[in-house]
Order: C-alpha cells, then sequence, then structure tokens
C-alpha cells in the first residue's frame, strides 16, 4: 500500500523534520558516536551478566530466582518499546532518549549495591525500562538526523556494535567477576553511559512536539497488563512448568484477552500507543514478521549453541559464552555490509532477500551438529547464520522508518522492535521445549542396559538444570552420582542433548526458510537522500 490511513479523528499538528538536514555534518556524526556508544552499554549490559550470574545466585543464595536475573530484565524492556516509541513522536526523542538512559544508569549502579536476589532482581526491572526506552529510540534517531537513504549505512554499523558487544560481553563479564567481584560488573557501564549522556545533552537535537495532545492512557495500561502476562507464561512454558500447565495456560490466555480489549480500544482512540493502522502497509506488516523470525533465529542461537558447548562438547559456562564468537563475528560483517549496499545503492530488497537465504542455509548447517562434532566444525554455521541475520537487521529498520511519513516514525520503529523481541521471547521455550521432550524421549536408549527409571530421571533433570541455567557444566549437574556410572550417564545425556538442539536448529531453518519466502514480498520502496514528511509505502 502506499498510504497509511490515519486514526479517527485526525492527528494534532505534526513536528517538523526539516532542520535535520540543517544539522551540520559534524554534530551529526557526534550524535550517531552517543547512539552507538548507548547502543555498546546496553548490548554489554545484557550479555556481561551471563558468566556473573552463577557467582550471583551463589553469593545470594538465589538459584531459585536464576531465570528472573534476566527474564526481569527483558520483560521490562519489551513493554516499554511501543509505549516509548509512541510518546516520543508526541513529545520528542530527547526527553525520553536521556531519559532512558539516566533510568538505565540508576538501574545499574542499584544492581551493584544489591544485598539480595529481590533487590537484585527489581533493580535489573528499573534497568530494562531504562533499556527499553534506549532500544525504541536508537534506530529512530538515525532516522531524525539522517535521510532514509544514508540510514542503511549507519544502521549497519550500530548492528555492528551489537554484535561487539555480544563477544566483549561474556569476556570483561568473567575477567571483572574473578578479579573484582561480580558488583563491579554493574559498575563497568556507568563511565560509558556517563559520556553518552554528556554527548546526547549537549548535541541531540530538539524535536518539537505536537502541541497539546491527549495521551493514551488506558492504551498504556492495557498494553502492560496484556504483554507482561503473556512474556511471563512464555518465560515459563516448557522450562519451569509445561506448555499445558495451569500456570502457562492462564498467563497467556488472560494476557491474550487483555489484548483483543487492547486492540479494541487502539482502533478508537485519538493517539494510540500502537495503531492496527500499521498494518495496512505492506512493507511494515513484512519486514514485521521478518523481525519476528529473525528474533526467533538470532536468539534461538544465542541460547542453544552456549547449552550445545556445555552439554555435549563439554565446555565451562563461561568458555560457552566464547563459542558465540564466531555467530557475532559473522553478523558484525552482515551488519556492515548489508548496510553499507542499502546507502550505496539506495534499495533494500535484493540484500534482504539474500540476507534470509543465507541465514537459511546457517542454521541448517546448525542443525547438522551432532554429538561427534567438533567446535571447528561449528564454526561454519555461526559464522554463515550470523553474516545472513546481520545483512537484514539493519535493512528492516530502514525498510520501516520509510514506509511511514516523519511523525509516525518512533511509533512505527517500535512496532517492529516490539515484535523483535516477542520472536525472542516465545522462540527459546519452543526450542527449550523441543531440546527437553527430545531428552526425555532418548536418554533412556543410550543409558547403560538396565538402568532404572530412577538413574534415567535424575539424568534428565540434571540435563534440564543445564537448559534452565541452573547448572554450570555436565560435571556439576551431575556431581551427585556414582562414579562408576557418572561416564555412561554423561556420554548418554550429550547424546540426548546433541539429538535435541539439532531438532531445535531444524525447526529454526524451517523458520528461517519461511522468511525467507517472505522476503520476496517485500515492496521495494526507493529511497529518498532527504528528510520530507509525506508517506511513502
Amino acid at each position: 500500500m502506499s498510504a497509511v490511513r490515519p486514526s479517527t479523528p485526525p492527528p494534532s499538528p505534526q513536528p517538523q523534520p526539516a532542520f535535520t538536514n540543517q544539522i551540520p555534518a559534524e554534530r551529526r556524526y557526534w550524535v550517531l558516536s552517543a547512539v552507538m556508544l548507548v547502543m555498546f552499554t546496553s548490548i554489554l549490559t545484557s550479555t556481561i551478566i551471563s558468566t556473573a550470574a552463577p557467582t550471583i545466585v551463589d553469593e545470594l543464595h538465589g538459584l531459585n530466582l536464576y531465570a528472573w536475573l534476566f527474564s526481569s530484565y527483558l520483560l521490562a524492556s519489551s513493554v516499554t518499546v511501543p509505549v516509548v516509541g509512541k510518546l516520543s513522536d508526541l513529545f520528542g526523542r530527547r526527553p525520553f532518549y536521556i531519559g532512558g538512559l539516566a533510568l538505565f544508569l540508576v538501574g545499574s549502579a542499584i544492581c551493584g549495591f544489591s544485598q539480595n536476589m529481590g533487590e537484585l532482581i527489581g533493580a535489573r526491572a528499573l534497568t530494562g525500562i531504562g533499556g527499553g526506552a534506549m532500544m525504541a529510540l536508537g534506530a529512530t534517531t538515525i532516522g531524525d538526523i539522517f535521510s532514509p537513504r544514508e540510514r542503511g549505512r549507519w544502521m549497519g554499523l550500530i548492528m555492528s556494535v551489537f554484535g561487539l558487544g555480544s563477544i566483549v560481553g561474556p569476556l570483561v563479564g568473567g575477567f571483572i567477576t574473578d578479579h573484582f567481584g561480580w558488583r563491579w560488573v554493574f559498575g563497568v557501564n556507568v563511565p560509558l553511559g556517563l559520556v553518552a549522556l554528556a554527548l546526547l545533552g549537549s548535541l541531540l537535537p530538539r524535536i518539537r512536539g505536537r502541541g497539546r495532545v491527549r495521551i493514551d492512557w488506558v492504551g498504556i495500561v492495557l498494553l502492560i497488563a496484556g504483554v507482561v502476562p503473556i512474556l511471563i507464561g512464555l518465560t515459563w512454558a516448557g522450562i519451569t512448568y509445561p506448555w499445558n500447565s495451569v500456570h502457562v495456560v492462564v498467563a497467556i490466555a488472560g494476557g491474550a484477552a487483555v489484548l483483543l480489549l487492547f486492540a479494541i480500544w487502539e482502533n478508537h482512540a485519538a493517539e494510540p500507543v500502537l495503531t492496527l493502522h500499521l498494518f495496512e502497509s505492506r512493507a511494515f506488516t513484512v519486514a514485521v514478521i521478518l523481525s519476528f523470525l529473525v528474533g526467533i533465529a538470532l536468539f534461538g542461537a544465542l541460547t542453544f549453541l552456549p547449552l550445545y558447548a556445555q552439554g555435549v562438547l563439554g565446555y565451562s559456562a563461561q568458555d560457552a559464552g566464547l563459542v558465540l564468537a564466531p555467530l557475532m563475528g559473522g553478523f558484525v560483517i552482515g551488519s556492515l555490509v548489508g548496510g553499507q549496499l542499502t546507502t550505496r545503492t539506495g534499495r533494500y530488497k535484493v540484500q534482504t532477500v539474500i540476507g534470509m537465504g543465507i541465514g537459511c542455509v546457517g542454521m541448517f548447517l546448525l542443525s547438522r551438529l551432532s554429538a561427534n562434532s567438533s567446535f571447528v566444525e561449528s564454526v561454519p554455521g555461526m559464522v554463515v547464520t550470523g553474516a545472513g541475520v546481520g545483512a537484514v537487521f539493519p535493512t528492516l529498520s530502514v525498510v520501516v522508518q520509510s514506509a511511514f511519513p516523519y511523525r509516525m516514525l518512533g511509533t512505527a520503529n517500535a512496532a517492529r522492535q516490539f515484535f523483535n523481541n516477542l520472536g525472542a521471547v516465545m522462540g527459546v521455550p519452543v526450542m527449550a521445549t523441543i531440546v527437553i521432550e527430545t531428552l526425555k524421549n532418548e536418554l533412556p536408549r543410550h543409558l547403560p542396559a538396565g538402568s532404572g527409571s530412577r538413574l534415567a530421571g535424575a539424568a534428565a533433570n540434571g540435563a534440564q538444570g543445564l537448559i534452565a541455567g541452573q547448572s554450570q557444566g555436565l560435571n556439576s549437574a551431575f556431581g551427585s552420582l556414582p562414579p562408576s556410572v557418572a561416564h555412561q550417564v554423561l556420554t548418554a545425556v550429550r547424546v540426548s542433548l546433541a539429538t535435541g538442539v539439532e531438532r531445535a536448529f531444524m525447526l529454526g531453518t524451517v523458520l528461517a526458510a519461511l522468511g525467507f519466502v517472505t522476503t520476496f514480498f517485500l515492496p521495494e520502496i526507493p529511497l529518498r537522500g532527504t528528510i520530507q514528511d509525506h508517506p511513502t509505502g
């Protein structure tokens, strides 16, 4: 479609983007540097905790709350993204971007001083709210200061920072935890964040808002009340509770019912938080589907490659985090190349199609890993997957930003990011369920003849501890077993776990193939070299 029908009543007066073409190039590049630093700080915080988490839960005696160290941040950031995206369209990016970064830094500092798991989880949620604002407005800020054609290059550069942070985070986290203690893990990003805060405060342009507007408070409440239980249910599903358990069913069904009310309300709201009219744009709809599928593929690989390294190759938790370096190295290369091609050609469809095709091949290579594979054999699949996904990521932001008028830039971009997060949240428990069920079915076939159900149950529980992140290696998972049977059990678990991971990546391959087919429906919108305020797709 060539335009998006506005909500009823007509929107308030629009902010004026024309000033962005008048910003000196040097200032724009400084703002770009600040956005990159914010991205690096955010992803560093997300990845650095992975190697420190075992020490944290041991010292604070919170093994049963281990998963919430990560889930609290993810939940808070996910619900913040669409809300802040809309508010930034109404009142400008500056207060929410700077405020989000400040809240992120405050939350990080509180994390470092937490005395128990409850305080730490609460501080992580606070950090997640700030992180959600940063996530929502990074790409949107690039859209404020660069033309659609220029955005590809810079979005590729920003996404490469995401990959770099994912490589550096586990290394820094392990080093700091070992030499200075886990509390300093949360302090390492504060100096970086303060520098970014100073840059944004002095250089970020001020966009004039729409004047007097009506905030959709009902929509915000309904969105949060619907999304949070669904995300909690998905976090539980297949790992903490079975998919058909009361906890999971009630959480997901209840959240879905509230979201239905949200959709009805938004259809009549004056300034909807997440207008359904966005989906009238084919470019947006295809980009959202791709974001969702890419979220499943990328975060599935980020989750189950370390599991494969620990459970099958026998790596420690810290070394397993380093296994992802080839994946994220490929992601960096793909992001830079994809972004450059978008800017140089003024088009994005070809690299999106090729990128998803490459990602599909990479996921297929990962699905061929077995209990007899080595780390070296996993590298091609990781590099190819990372390169393909990396090439697609920056183009999706460009697609969405080019499909709508300037006044909807924040809303549209945040909506795409929200569905990307949803794919990540939904994909992990689905893949985890495949791994766990495969493990249960395969273990009896590989355990020593005559093994009782008690031994099989102990082996399954130990392996599930790895999947849930509650065991830091096979030896710790099965340390209580008699030495005489430990070797046989470990071998059985490795073979069964490898089969489960193989099937999980096969699902990823199918979804990536679906994404590849979807790219052919992506309309090609010529990318302008200037910033204007009219719908283009």
